[in-house]
């Protein structure tokens, strides 16, 4: 029995896209596809301190031998709206020694982030399709979405709300509410928007109208694919009341306001319905903005050392800077020194915390030949890699993922290769044969 790779479970003006199942395999192998391949993008802004980031040595990574930015790769407990985290060292591969600063002329430019090639010395935007539109080209094959680019940030100013481009410096645009992004996806594109209100102000699920669809559907699944189903039903399902609880209803008079969708929280709503999209294969590529350069703050964490309400752009330059956390002015040099090292090692962490959030919920992620991890690479990365200095020639990159046999739990230096050397390598695990890539053009990395 086959189903269309693009069905849906429809229902009174909604429908509900499905996981990749079994049953939508050719049923003669001689057709069978190559299973699908996916790319996640995860920005992060302000760079960090590469001595307490990278690796002393390359080669394994182990528990113990962590950087003090990377602790939490050991697991960790959970944070406001962040659960606890299992460890991840064994999932990543930390690339050292990648030369960015030969393509991003300017200091703070999240736009030029997946970009290898130069801007030239003038606008810093790219020119050229930045990886994720590149990869997009080859690995998003008949799926509603080409991309996905989703952002919590209001900024909207062309080198810093931005960093997807096509060819020619054409931007992607962004999703930048979950509960549209929500209705975007999981409801049905020709649907007047009324029928979403509606589901609302009943305070209703859309899988209370696709429910019969679903029986139906189940009855002619095996055992795996049933459960599949029900596991992707509950995450939507699960997804919608969070949504729901902080989208107020226009027929009842809202009590009193909890806290609503901070950037913090918006940017984990977007994680899981960027997964789902994933997940339901109306996207082969997900690239996630946590902030621009200067919006992010960790009000609401009590992170120690005195983080605060600093904002991370000021945390990042330490001392001496005009852009800086004034409050350690007073203290004598070295002591003011040490907080401030401290506190860019306590940023870094948590930054790696959500990275971990994201692989965690891959792996927990099935699909027809394991979980999201397996099928993808996810790369996370910077517009800055040292964020006192603005330097931009040790970049802080970490690699996760299976596809194409790429091998993790490992530490690579990358020898002061440009961007377009780390982009090479990527490209060639989607099986896009390169040889060189990017401008200044280089090979892939030796030993990634």
């Amino acid at each position: 029995m086959k189903i269309s790779r693009r069905a849906l479970l429809r229902g009174a003006g909604v429908a509900v896209a499905l996981p990749f199942l079994d049953a939508m395999r050719p049923q003669r192998a001689s057709a069978a596809p190559a299973d699908p391949k996916r790319f996640v993008a995860f920005f992060v802004p302000n760079g960090t301190d590469p001595g307490a980031w990278h690796p002393r040595t390359a080669g394994p990574l182990s528990a113990e031998g962590l950087t003090p930015c990377l602790v939490d790769m050991k697991g960790f407990d959970a944070e406001r709206e962040w659960p606890a985290g299992d460890p991840i060292w064994r999932d990543v591969t930390m690339v050292s020694g990648v030369d960015h600063q030969v393509i991003c002329s300017d200091i703070h430019s999240p736009a030029m982030a997946l970009c290898a090639h130069t801007d030239g010395g003038g606008q810093a935007v790219p020119k050229n399709a930045t990886l994720d539109q590149y990869l997009a080209e080859h690995i998003a094959a008949e799926t509603p979405y080409r991309s996905l680019n989703l952002s919590p940030t209001g900024d909207t100013a062309v080198t810093q709300g931005f960093i997807s481009f096509r060819d020619g410096g054409q931007v992607e645009d962004a999703f930048r509410d979950p509960a549209a992004l929500f209705d975007t996806l999981f409801s049905n594109l020709g649907s007047p928007n009324e029928d979403m209100d509606n589901i609302r102000r009943r305070r209703a699920s859309v899988l209370d109208w696709v429910r019969e669809d679903a029986r139906r559907l189940n009855q002619r699944l095996g055992a795996a694919d049933r459960a599949r189903v029900e596991q992707h039903l509950e995450s939507v399902f699960e997804l919608e009341k969070q949504i729901q609880s902080t989208t107020q209803s226009s027929c009842t008079v809202p009590g009193k306001p909890t806290r609503g969708l901070d950037l913090h929280g918006k940017f984990k709503k977007m994680i899981d319905l960027g997964l789902l999209a994933l997940t339901c294969d109306l996207t082969r590529v997900l690239v996630l903005q946590y902030s621009n350069s200067w919006g992010l703050d960790f009000s609401g964490y009590d992170l120690p050392d005195g983080v605060g309400t600093w904002s991370d752009h000021f945390i990042s330059h330490k001392l001496g800077d005009r852009d800086r956390a004034t409050d350690l002015d007073s203290l004598p040099q070295a002591e003011a020194m040490r907080i401030a090292n401290a506190r860019v090692v306590q940023t870094s962490r948590f930054k790696v915390r959500r990275f971990a959030y994201l692989l965690n919920a891959m792996k927990a992620a099935t699909t027809a030949t394991g979980n999201l991890l397996d099928e993808s690479l996810v790369l996370y990365t910077s517009e800055n890699g040292d964020g006192d200095s603005h330097g931009r020639k040790n970049m802080p990159i970490m690699l996760a993922g299976r596809v194409g046999g790429f091998q993790t739990g490992r530490a690579v230096h990358a020898n002061n290769a440009p961007t377009g050397a780390l982009h090479c390598s990527i490209i060639n695990y989607f099986g896009v044969e390169l040889s060189k890539y990017g401008d200044p053009a280089s090979g892939p990395i030796a030993g990634l």
